[in-house]
Parts: C-alpha cells; structure tokens; sequence
C-alpha cells in the first residue's frame, strides 16, 4: 500500500508463492500498471507491506529505471505483527517498479 503527497491511495499486490523466484513485481491492484506507469510524477511519502507468509515476503523494494534499489519497506505479518506504515521520501517517474524480495532473494 502507497500514500502520496497527493493524498492518492494505492495497493499493489504480487504473487510470491515461488520461493525460486528471486523478485516478485508488484503491479497496480486496479490497472494492473507498474508503479512508474500508475503513480508517474507523485511522490510516495509512506508505504505499507503486508505478507500473509514472513518466509517468502521480508520486505519490497522500490527500484529505478536502471534497477537501482530508491526506497524499501520491510513487510509485516498480521498474524505475527501488526504491519506498519513506514515514511518514505521517493519520487516516482516513469519505469519505476516495486518488488517483493523472497526468500531465494536474501538467502
């Protein structure tokens, strides 16, 4: 979940069941656009993950358009904790994306 400047409110969502996968692309849950393509021009101020599984899901990362990591956000269980909303600082332009690490991405 993103909140920008703007007072615009997303979530992006991902399927990271397979613990090969390395990084899991988040993609809008309404237009199925990538961050860059849905939030192009906004600033992200804080952002929100939430796992329904810790072993697959620490965190997601906001990366550029030379996939250099801009921001991250460590996820939160419900089961296990309450997820937070963490202040974030990241202007989004156009061919950013945000992923979710798995398991095989930090091991």
């Amino acid at each position: 979940m993103i909140t920008t400047a703007t007072g615009q409110n997303r979530i992006f969502a991902a399927d990271v069941t397979d613990s090969a996968t390395v990084y899991g692309s988040l993609t809008d849950v309404v237009t199925g656009n990538t961050l860059g393509d849905s939030l192009q021009g906004q600033v992200c101020i804080s952002a929100m993950a939430v796992c329904e599984n810790t072993l697959l899901s620490p965190g997601v990362i906001f990366v550029d358009n030379n996939n250099n990591i801009v921001g991250s956000v460590g996820a939160g269980s419900p089961e296990q904790n309450q997820p937070q909303w963490q202040a974030v600082n990241i202007p989004i332009e156009l061919n950013y994306t945000c992923k979710a690490l798995t398991s095989a991405s930090v091991a």
